[in-house]
This record gives C-alpha cells, sequence and structure tokens, in this order.
C-alpha cells in the first residue's frame, strides 16, 4: 500500500470499506493526495518485499484489520512513515525487519506494543496475553522476521502484558493469525505495562542499531523509525 510514489512490489488482498479511495488509483484504502493513507475498515493482508504500509505523509486507521508481512530486508519497514500514524481503532499486526522498524505514533489513542526480536523463522508464533492469561493475539508470520507491531483495542491503559514466541497453538489461523484453541507457550520474550499509547518489549541479547532517519524512542515509548538491525537478518538493500 503505497502513497509515496515508490514501488512496494505488494501482494494485497482484501477491501477496506470506507476508506479515502486514491486520487490515482492503487491499493484499497489508500490514499496518494498529501501522501495521506487512510484506514476506516475492512480487512486487509499485505505482503510485500519492499515498505508494506508506505506514506511520504501521515497514516490514518480508525477501523478494520490489517495484517503486514513485511520485508526481510533491514532497508524497508512493514510501516513506513514520514508524518505520523494515528492508530484510534481496528487491529493491526505488522511483522518484518527491525532495521526500519516503525510503530504507531504516540499521539494514537489506541494502545500498540512494538516487539524487538532476534531473527525469527518464518511461522514462529508470537503470542501476546494478559497477566490473567487471555489471548490477544497469536500469529505466525509468513516469512523472516525480527520486529512484531500489534496494536488492539484489547490493550488497556494499566494493565501488564507478555509476551512468548515459539510455542504451539490448537487454533485455525487465518492468515497467519490464530482463532480460538489453546496456546502451549514457548520462550517469554518480555512484558510489559501500559503507561503510554505506545511500549516496547526487546528480546535479551538483541542490539538496536539506529538504520538511518530518526532515532528510535526508548522502551515504553517506540514508533519511531531507524531502529535495529540484529544479527542473522538480511543486510541493508542499497
Amino acid at each position: 500500500m503505497n502513497a509515496a510514489g515508490g514501488n512496494d512490489s505488494s501482494r494485497i488482498d482484501g477491501n477496506a470499506a470506507q476508506s479515502d479511495p486514491s486520487k490515482t488509483g492503487g491499493a484499497p484504502g489508500s490514499s496518494s493526495g498529501n501522501g495521506i493513507i487512510n484506514i476506516n475498515g475492512g480487512y486487509l493482508n499485505i505482503n510485500t518485499a519492499g515498505d508494506s504500509i508506505d506514506s511520504n505523509g501521515s497514516i490514518y486507521m480508525k477501523n478494520g484489520t490489517v495484517i503486514v508481512n513485511g520485508p526481510t530486508n533491514n532497508g524497508n519497514g512493514a510501516l513506513d512513515y514520514d508524518g505520523s500514524f494515528e492508530m484510534t481503532g481496528g487491529f493491526l499486526v505488522a511483522a518484518g525487519s527491525l532495521g526500519m522498524a516503525q510503530a504507531p505514533s504516540l499521539t494514537s489513542t489506541q494502545n500498540s506494543v512494538k516487539v524487538n526480536l532476534s531473527s525469527q523463522s518464518a511461522n514462529t508464533l508470537v503470542h501476546i496475553e494478559s497477566e490473567t492469561g487471555d489471548n490477544i493475539i497469536t500469529f505466525a508470520p509468513a516469512k523472516q522476521h525480527a520486529s512484531v507491531v500489534v496494536s488492539s483495542p484489547k490493550f488497556k491503559t494499566g494493565s501488564t502484558y507478555k509476551v512468548y514466541i515459539g510455542g504451539s497453538s490448537t487454533g485455525t489461523p487465518t492468515n497467519g493469525v490464530y482463532s480460538n484453541g489453546i496456546y502451549t507457550k514457548g520462550i517469554e520474550v518480555g512484558s510489559f505495562k501500559i503507561s503510554s499509547t505506545v511500549s516496547e518489549v526487546t528480546q535479551e541479547g538483541v542490539t538496536i542499531k539506529n538504520m538511518g532517519r530518526g532515532q528510535g524512542a526508548p522502551g515504553g515509548h517506540g514508533g519511531q523509525r531507524g531502529q535495529g538491525a540484529p544479527d542473522g537478518m538480511e543486510p541493508t538493500q542499497k
């Protein structure tokens, strides 16, 4: 989904109902006027080699479901914006490389988390649950990945959540997102208590390096481009 004038080499399934139409065509739910992308509903499943949701302006998501399997090279990101990404509703999960990874902006009203990992193989489960064991998401990214961003109305300010990788689920996957079933725990990456609209969890041993535009925000804030490239991910494309 591109509102930046580039080519994201994307595959996009589904539709974004009630979204701003692009003035020059393009993906459902995108608007290239002033580099703005509006997602107001519907269902989008995006798989790209380059930047996945890419705006040289801002992104606004109010409703709907967006699933992103983004790039494996550290020169591109699953989410790529120059202005802001205001998340006020809906469900978003975006997996990809860590080098240019971004999360929604702190100006959002819906909570998000950015999980920084060592290089993980395709189909390795990422699971987030509440302190009481309620499932927030169980997701199997379709490609190698080291960053997973999740925004969900289930994230409540003041509550604590745990992040796991690996393990297994008896649930039914749809585009990698599991519903129902029982999750058998893998490795606990860490936990986070929501005190800001964007939280961040970094797996032990992962070094976060600045890859270019923008300095990554400290843990618990996130949301900016220019964060790390863990060992094992593909090098930056020039």
